[in-house]
């Protein structure tokens, strides 16, 4: 309890107790980091941790559906949904103090001082650091007290999406495959379903809550992702290697890493510590120096032997855990049944595709809601900047593009030339209308002249700016090429914001809007033409197989017709190239 509150009168606030209102809200960190994500991070704002574990794991108290991400009813009729909190704002004063217990927590109201009748006072609570991504996200945390935009700018939520996302990715690649298995399981059982439903052909219009609705559809895009992710991955550490760390010693040992094995009486030489006899966890497989396959393990209590042959492992018994750690027993169990149900693997693979998006299952929902151009225009906006995403990672994850959408690297030119480009792609990733008598060749020749209208269209208008009188253009013209440059301060305060330009000098190359609306200073055209603009049209362009029907795809987009397009010497632009860039593969293949 915080010193200020330990003489206050505390009164239980009886619709402020949050416990699990159904087993179901009980869930391990895993399980609901993958269900935060597909329904876009709408569950963290209604999570509370608990210090009692799940499942030999962290576990979650959510009291958020598991078809919406949105608070179930009966959470909605027992939980004071709403409850200002302080944040950053020095005037607010926390009144509201919790005390947790391991499967709940209570929440009071601190009064300091004597109420009179009818007399009212705001509830506010503090919700710690814990909370401020979901208050940078808002639009009140410190960050935004520094100029960080909120989630309400498509760019900032974008960057903010894209780093959870290969977060996300990185977390699922560490899962055990008992822990993919929870995962595919819940998803199945608890999410599926009900999304099919939600967003089956029917008129949203009529949905109770459309916010809702639209999530669940950028959830079943997001199942799409995610299950392509866990398939992977679980196809993996199925075969008991590690996404990471696949090696062929592994498949030679008969165990393997993340096992729990019984060590009989065992102690490298060099180690003064006696020989050890019990059970641990395999860490790693490799060959020591005389080819011999060993393991490094650890064991109860943080520590561990580094090498262990093979010879001296063995598998457990139930009598081995009768000193070993709860969870160690519980991986064990997990493991076992695992092992001995090897058909599940090829079940819940079966389970992950059909979690696969359908175009043609889209088409149908979108021609159910066409009466409706508000809803049809909110669904398309939503899923236009959902696929961006997804292309965004692919182009930063292969490293053909760095820093997305990033005011500091990019200028607003480059941008918005990213932003139509990526819808573009994104629209031909998700058609709206079947395309009956198309064939794959019109398909991408469209897709290819709109990208190539838009890459023309930026080069003018760097062109144009550039041969401006420098008086005439002033600063709102030459904002156009600027890019944004923030300094903070080591205790978080900003301490200046300037905007400048690249500039053709070596000596000098960056010069400020202002310096460059007044002076003769001569701007680098060649770095914005080629890094700003043809370089980004062309990486998005690169995931591409445009050469997908029989090799005929060679004139449709290259990046000497880029060049070309772009009025840009293509022997410069080559010249500045990575060797990379030159032997990027495609990624995707556009759908009919």
């Amino acid at each position: 309890l915080p010193k200020y509150l330990e003489c206050h009168a505390l009164i239980h606030l009886f619709q402020s107790l949050f416990y699990p209102h159904f087993d179901s809200d009980r869930k391990t960190d895993i399980v609901f980091s993958v269900k935060d994500f597909i329904f876009s991070f709408e569950p963290s704002s209604w999570r509370f941790d608990v210090s009692e574990e799940l499942n030999g794991c962290h576990q979650v108290v959510d009291f958020t559906d598991d078809t919406t991400g949105a608070p179930h009813i009966v959470a909605k009729s027992n939980v004071a949904m709403y409850v200002n909190e302080v944040g950053h704002n020095i005037d607010l004063v926390e009144n509201v103090c919790s005390l947790e217990k391991p499967r709940s927590v209570y929440y009071y109201a601190s009064i300091g001082t004597p109420m009179k009748k009818g007399e009212t006072v705001e509830l506010l609570v503090n919700y710690k650091e814990g909370y401020e991504s979901m208050r940078v996200r808002r639009g009140y945390g410190k960050a935004n007290l520094l100029g960080v935009k909120s989630d309400n700018d498509d760019y900032s939520r974008v960057q903010r999406n894209l780093a959870e996302r290969i977060s996300f990715e990185d977390s699922i690649k560490s899962y055990r495959e008992d822990e993919v298995g929870s995962v595919i399981d819940f998803l199945e059982n608890r999410v599926w379903d009900g999304i099919v439903s939600a967003t089956s052909c029917l008129s949203l219009e009529s949905a109770k809550n459309k916010c809702d609705v639209i999530r669940q559809i950028i959830a079943r895009r997001r199942l799409d992702w995610t299950s392509r992710i866990l398939g992977s991955h679980y196809s993996v550490v199925g075969r008991g290697g590690s996404h990471k760390e696949a090696r062929h010693d592994e498949a030679d040992s008969t165990f393997k890493v993340g096992m729990v094995v019984y060590v009989n009486n065992w102690m490298e030489a060099e180690d003064p510590r006696p020989p050890y006899s019990g059970v641990a966890t395999v860490n790693n497989v490799f060959r020591d120096k005389f080819d011999r396959i060993c393991l490094g393990v650890s064991l109860p209590g943080g520590k561990s032997i580094c090498c262990v042959p093979e010879g001296v492992i063995s598998e457990p018994t139930e009598d081995d855990f009768v000193e070993a750690p709860r969870r160690m027993h519980s991986n064990w169990l997990k493991w076992k049944r695992e092992e001995s149900h090897p058909q599940k693997r090829e079940s819940r693979q079966l389970v992950l595709e059909k979690m696969r998006w359908d175009s043609s299952h889209f088409r149908n929902l979108l021609s159910c809601n066409q009466s409706s151009s508000d809803m049809h225009s909110r669904i398309m906006d939503s899923l236009r900047w959902e696929v961006s995403e997804e292309l965004l990672y692919l182009l930063v994850k292969d490293n053909r593009l760095h820093h997305p959408l990033n005011d500091r690297h990019w200028c607003p030119i480059s941008m918005r030339l990213l932003t139509r480009s990526l819808h573009v792609v994104a629209d031909n990733i998700i058609p709206t209308h079947e395309r009956k008598e198309s064939s794959y060749e019109d398909v991408l020749s469209a897709c290819a002249e709109k990208l190539l209208v838009i890459l023309r269209e930026a080069t003018e208008a760097v062109r144009n700016i550039l041969a401006l009188d420098k008086e005439e253009a002033k600063e709102n013209f030459l904002r156009y090429l600027a890019f944004h440059e923030k300094s903070v301060s080591e205790c978080g305060t900003e301490q200046s914001s300037r905007y400048y330009l690249k500039a053709e000098s070596e000596v000098t190359p960056h010069v400020s809007v202002e310096d460059c609306s007044k002076g003769q200073t001569t701007l680098d055209e060649n770095f914005y033409l080629i890094h700003q603009v043809l370089f980004v049209t062309h990486a998005l362009a690169s995931l591409i197989d445009w050469n997908n029907f029989n090799n005929r795809g060679e004139g449709i987009y290259s990046f000497e017709k880029a060049c070309q397009i772009a009025a840009i010497d293509l022997d410069l632009a080559r010249r500045l190239q990575t060797e990379k860039s030159r032997s990027w593969k495609p990624l995707i293949f556009l759908p009919l």
